[in-house]
């Protein structure tokens, strides 16, 4: 007869599960440009592409189902930071911007939502949504032949196109001195950090 904590430890992982969404962004570097796969939950839901020919960096995501574009990404020019645009359906420009280049904070604001982007030492960003983390992403550090690859662990609730346009961002900032080698090796981040990465987020939910 099995244990009752057999039991009580499943039924902690099956909720703990049950309150998080899993998003792989998934590169494929081309000669002219990037394209993404991106799954939510193991199953494809998006798909991204650089437009070609453009002086600064446009991104696009597309709902792989109805083909319908999601989200349209822009680069614009600043000295020494980040800073994109994006619209969604309704058109509205979204502004990512950076508050400090050396520690990798950025904000950006949705709405009533208030979303600060965190980079930690290491591969790992966090998103926190009106102060409360709601998210955070590691990037592989081996990719063979293709481009990077990302995993986001979210809470259920949280918006997926908008964490996805984050990653994009991020990605896109820092793809354009990548050579073509076969494999690469990114050994991570060792700067100064606005906010430390918070180890217990997943648990303490």
């Amino acid at each position: 007869m099995a244990c009752p904590y057999f039991y009580v430890e499943m039924v902690y992982i099956c909720l703990y599960k049950f309150q998080e969404m899993e998003i792989d962004i998934n590169q494929k570097k081309i000669s002219i440009g990037d394209k993404y796969k991106i799954f939510i939950d193991g199953k494809q839901k998006y798909h991204a592409a650089n437009k070609l020919f453009r002086f600064m960096a446009e991104i696009e995501l597309i709902d792989t189902d109805s083909l319908v574009s999601k989200i349209k990404i822009k680069r614009r020019f600043a000295w020494l930071k980040i800073a994109y645009d994006f619209t969604r359906t309704d058109d509205i420009i979204r502004e990512f911007r950076t508050i400090s280049f050396w520690k990798r904070h950025y904000q950006c604001v949705d709405g009533n939502k208030f979303y600060d982007i965190y980079g930690h030492k290491g591969r790992k960003y966090s998103i926190y949504r009106n102060d409360k983390q709601i998210a955070f992403w590691d990037k592989k550090a081996v990719s063979w032949f293709n481009g990077d690859n990302y995993k986001i662990i979210a809470d259920q609730d949280a918006d997926a196109e908008i964490l996805i346009a984050f990653c994009l961002i991020i990605d896109n900032s820092r793809s354009n001195h990548k050579g073509n080698d076969a494999m690469k090796w990114d050994i991570g981040y060792f700067g100064p950090q606005a906010k430390v990465f918070d180890t217990e987020w997943r648990e303490s939910r």
